[in-house]
């Protein structure tokens, strides 16, 4: 998951656990920041924030 605040800068948010498995063995996965791979179902995968609950 990524946050941007408004000067346009994001930051990497920890993953605490695999969306598929719910085990929390995780590692940072691929060339980019956005990638996990889940260590007990070996799944690889990307969280994004696409917005929140405040209506714009």
């Amino acid at each position: 998951m990524t946050e941007e605040s408004g000067g346009g800068r994001s930051r990497q948010l920890p993953v605490f656990h695999c969306p598929y498995c719910g085990d929390e063995e995780l590692t940072p996965y691929g060339d980019g920041s956005d990638g996990w791979r889940c260590g007990a179902c070996l799944r690889a995968f990307t969280v994004r924030l696409i917005a929140t609950g405040v209506n714009e």
